[in-house]
């Protein structure tokens, strides 16, 4: 017991803060250009944004176990900090593809930043992967004593309180006096420690170090009723690129489907996550794991943008047309 937890403080206090930050070692030095020994795709080199959480382990175990060297593909890996930031990136052809939060593609695409294709799935919620917690000896014993309190969420405007909102009004919080403050993962257990916070939306793997380490309590998990295995995260490119390289976009993907089959099997995903995100394997075998789908769906993904517009993370009168987002492989 000793053991598991001095692994999770390691684990809370550097190597998860570095993987969030996006200050990996994941990274290259170019873009990886065109051309390449296979004559059936339109490049063989890509660039692709990534994360060291256990969120994109389908992408990691492509490149660890060669799938993507299997359908001809030479792809390097560089760390971005999600979606929002890696979308210039993709505008500018530094990346092909980046995996990330859907969120923030829909909301550029809203926007106009530009126009992007899902080309895979890569996450999905399940129970208790994204919870609200308080700590030990905090007033707040059920979801409806919430109302009033300050909460933490990494970013406003996100998945993580996106989630958060919609649970709480499932269990009938009244969420009109709810203040809303920000603060990294890493950051929440000390903060629910110091009582700085009242409670504090928290992801794996952060939800068992902070109930081993200070004995915080769940009170509500995140993904039940309208967000019951929602959708998390998925790897995006502009339909430009798209268009003019659908024979390595579906390289690409094929890559990463088999990868998501991989990845479910339980040890696998542990296996690769000592690797990338450099966790001791007993940690690994200790945190809540979410789904790895192998398919784009559609209705999930307008449940995700219903939800964007319920909450106002969306103009309600946004054209997001998800159809035209979801990249479909040519046929015959």
């Amino acid at each position: 017991m000793h053991t598991r937890r001095a692994a999770l403080g390691i684990l809370g206090s550097a190597s998860l803060v570095v993987a969030l930050s996006g200050c990996g070692a994941l990274g290259g030095s170019n873009d990886g250009g065109g051309g390449g020994g296979n004559g059936q795709l339109e490049r063989t080199k890509i660039r692709v944004g990534a994360m060291p959480i256990i969120d994109s382990t389908p992408v990691h175990l492509a490149q660890q176990k060669g799938y993507f060297k299997e359908v001809g593909l030479e792809v390097e890996l560089e760390t971005v900090t999600g979606a929002a930031t890696a979308i210039p990136k993709l505008m500018s052809n530094e990346l092909q593809f980046t995996y990330g939060a859907y969120v923030p593609v829909f909301q550029a695409q809203a926007k106009g930043t530009g126009d992007f294709k899902f080309v895979a799935d890569s996450y999905q919620t399940a129970d208790n992967i994204f919870v609200i917690m308080v700590g030990g000896d905090s007033a707040i014993k059920s979801p409806k004593d919430l109302a009033g309190k300050k909460i933490a969420t990494n970013t406003k405007n996100s998945i993580t309180d996106l989630l958060a909102k919609s649970a709480m009004e499932t269990a009938g919080v009244d969420q009109s006096k709810i203040t809303w403050v920000e603060f990294p993962f890493p950051d929440m257990q000390a903060r629910l420690q110091d009582k700085s916070i009242d409670a504090a939306v928290i992801l794996e793997p952060f939800v068992t170090q902070a109930a081993r380490a200070i004995g915080a309590v769940t009170i509500l998990d995140t993904s039940q009723g309208p967000t019951s295995n929602f959708p998390i995260s998925g790897y995006t490119g502009t339909s430009k690129f798209v268009s003019e390289n659908p024979k390595t976009t579906e390289a690409f993907r094929k890559a990463l489907t088999k990868a998501s089959e991989t990845a479910r099997n339980r040890e696998e995903v542990e296996k690769a996550v000592t690797q990338f995100v450099k966790i001791e394997k007993e940690v690994a075998q200790l945190v809540r794991i979410g789904t790895f789908p192998t398919s784009v769906d559609r209705t999930r993904l307008q449940r995700t943008v219903d939800l964007m517009k319920q909450y106002k993370m969306l103009d309600p009168n946004a054209n997001v047309n998800i159809d035209t987002m979801i990249f479909k492989p040519a046929t015959g």
